[in-house]
């Protein structure tokens, strides 16, 4: 950071050691290397989520577990996720896979975001636009998700897109759907992940 950035005003990792912990352990599995080439030559299949997978948790108490969209409530911290492909059972654990899933009030979605939503459910990569790292944060608006790294913020209910950088480069939003009681992907991301090249 820069002398010129104005102190945070939300929860940050900085600012509680407990939160840094965890995000401390989310950045280093965000940072290992392109996993699961395993996986991707058993199968045939795309590293990255596929219309059909289910999401998992990343870390906690549930890891693993596929996450039900009762699990989300509007206001809370964003859920880190990695799809869990359904025909194996198998959590697709990659850097290109991490998620962060967050829901919001219905009413603050935006309508180009409104398609790829499930129940007021949004999910995007996970990977911060500028420098890589992942984000973790829900901003004090409820509608804006943050990087704790260099304080960048992106719109949740608004495709993803800067609201204050140093990013300059929205994140890819991955659509969502709700099928049988299940949260599930329905499409492909609608952008380039991470930092530009």
């Amino acid at each position: 950071m820069t002398d010129k950035t104005p102190p945070c005003a939300c929860a940050c990792a900085t600012h509680d050691p407990a939160r840094r912990s965890v995000l401390t352990g989310a950045l280093a599995l965000a940072l290992a290397p392109l996993g699961a080439p395993a996986l991707a030559q058993a199968t045939g299949r795309s590293q990255k989520p596929e219309p059909g997978d289910r999401l998992a948790y990343m870390m906690g108490d549930k890891k693993d577990q596929e996450i039900k969209p009762g699990d989300l409530v509007a206001g809370e911290a964003p859920t880190l996720a990695y799809p869990l492909d359904p025909a194996s059972g198998k959590v697709l654990v990659s850097r290109v896979n991490l998620l962060t899933v967050v829901k919001l009030k219905a009413e603050d979605i935006k309508p180009a975001s409104q398609k790829n939503a499930a129940d007021g459910i949004v999910a995007f990569s996970a990977i911060c636009t500028h420098y890589g790292c992942p984000i973790t944060t829900l901003h004090p608006s409820q509608s804006q998700i943050v990087c704790n790294c260099h304080g960048s913020v992106f719109n949740a209910a608004d495709r993803g897109v800067v609201t204050n950088g140093p990013a300059v480069r929205r994140l890819a939003m991955l659509p969502l759907a709700i099928q049988d009681g299940a949260l599930v992907v329905a499409g492909k991301f609608d952008g380039p992940l991470g930092p530009p090249t």
